[in-house]
């Protein structure tokens, strides 16, 4: 027995340091197929400058390039847009003990930094004076999932005769393929100069997503920031301020994965522009019926024709069958509500498209050739309500801009004159049959079904065949 123990033992040993060489291994091919499906991306470009594996560690050095188009090493060629190459270099220790930021059990660590060795990186590093400009690290469990965190520095960086103040980033979560779960935030972002300061603070952002494609992502997103303010040189109050800015999309598709549902909101709670104030800023979308397959193929032939260019003609061309294909679905298109307060008054309004599925050219023959035939594919309603206070000073705005580019008009007498033309321009809209009074709010309603518009329930001289 004691013999067959020492056996057993001495077998564990070999399979438990033969193991990490394999895991070297196998982490290798990941690497390399990781930074071909990079290089695949038409925003990116990634190169594999190096790969050197030990036993227990590796190392793999990966230049990767962002912007329109990009090509890996060629990025100083490419006329279009604007590219920033970053040289990372990426520590791995192989499990099934991994040690390198501590000791993981599972089967590899990693470590992703700047490549210090790359040109400017040291120097930049040494001019932030952080350890670092961020580390990514991440650990591969037993059964495949990643766990990751990552974190940028705080720094001071001085710009000419600004300053740039930076509290530090940091992102965690973890991805079990096909699902990604992660938080990241940042404390604030200040650039001070001569001519004012800029600031940005509490940023976050969240998402819970399955990642089907690139384009189709079932779940949850969401990003916030709780204050956005400049202030002029000479301090005091903020000449724009933002207060609690919020973003949120929920994605789901159905059981069959053909068809997405997408909610997505807006909502800023105070908006201040010198003596001008918006509060209680809401905007919610929803989109049903909208075909999966459709907005892959979309987004795939959009961002070819965004990076590459091409004729619109064979652009529209290639787009047609999926506009097509999508619009079979009866998909809708519902913004509610879009609600706002400016100067304490209320403005309220609604807007709903949907499919005419009816009208749709038999199968093959549709073309994005005509935009009358498109416009009447379509159907939507759109109701406005506005109390009288909000109108009158909207109208006088808008008055007041397009008086203000006359010079002839004397600067005290433009507000008069705007206010004027404020009040002709509502008086007439209501004798029109635009706004319709009830009590202190005007409301305003539009109707287009079947290529026939209403205004108030009333006919529109115009429609499509």
């Amino acid at each position: 027995m004691n013999k067959l123990a020492l056996v057993a033992a001495a077998l564990l040993l070999i399979v438990l340091l033969a193991l990490p060489r394999v895991v070297g291994g196998i982490t290798e091919a990941r690497v390399v197929e990781r930074v071909a499906a990079i290089d695949a991306n038409p925003q990116t470009a990634a190169e594999l400058k190096s790969f050197e594996r030990s036993w227990f560690r590796s190392r793999a050095r990966i230049e990767l390039t962002f912007g329109p188009g990009a090509v890996a090493g060629s990025a100083g060629d490419m006329p279009l847009g604007v590219f920033i190459t970053l040289p990372i270099v990426v520590e791995f220790a192989h499990g099934p003990i991994a040690v390198l930021n501590g000791v993981h059990f599972g089967w590899s660590q990693l470590v992703a930094r700047p490549d210090a060795e790359a040109p400017g990186i040291d120097e930049l590093t040494e001019t932030l004076g952080v350890p670092y400009i961020f580390e990514f690290r991440g650990r591969t469990g037993y059964l495949g999932s990643v766990e990751f965190d990552a974190d940028a520095p705080p720094f001071e960086l001085p710009l000419d005769e600004a300053l740039l103040r930076f509290s530090g980033a940091t992102l965690v979560g973890n991805f079990a393929a096909p699902h990604l779960r992660a938080d990241a935030g940042i404390g604030s972002v200040e650039l001070a100069s001569p001519t004012g300061t800029l600031a940005v603070r509490g940023m976050r952002a969240a998402a819970d997503n399955e990642l089907r494609s690139q384009y189709v992502m079932p779940g949850a997103a969401s990003f916030s920031v709780d204050s956005i303010s400049m202030i002029g040189p000479r301090g005091g109050t903020p000449v724009f301020e933002a207060a609690n800015v919020r973003l949120a999309s929920d994605t789901a598709i159905d059981a069959a994965g053909e068809l997405l549902e997408v909610d997505l909101s807006y909502d800023v709670d105070t908006v201040r522009v010198a003596e001008n104030e918006i509060t209680g800023a809401t905007v919610a979308v929803a989109v049903r019926n909208l075909d999966a397959a459709a907005v892959a193929a979309y987004g795939a032939v959009a961002t070819d024709a965004a990076t590459s260019g091409g004729d619109p003609a064979s652009i529209a061309a290639s787009l047609g069958p999926h506009l097509e294909r999508a619009l079979r679905r009866g998909p809708s298109l519902t913004v509610d509500p879009i609600r706002f307060r400016y100067g304490g008054e209320p403005f309220d309004g609604r807007v709903e498209i949907t499919t005419n599925t009816a009208r749709l050219p038999a199968a093959g023959t549709f073309s994005l050739d005509n935009p009358l035939l498109l416009a009447g594919l379509v159907n939507a309603k759109a109701n406005v309500r506005v109390s009288k206070a909000l109108a009158a000073d909207l109208a006088t705005l808008a008055a007041r801009a397009q008086l203000g580019a006359d010079p002839a008009i004397p600067p005290d007498q433009l507000d008069y004159m705007a206010e004027a033309q404020a009040g002709l321009v509502l008086t007439m809209l209501t004798g029109q049959g635009v706004l319709i009074e009830e009590g202190d709010f005007y409301v305003s309603s539009v109707d287009y079904t079947d290529g026939a518009a209403t205004l108030n329930g009333n006919a529109l001289p115009f429609g499509l065949p």
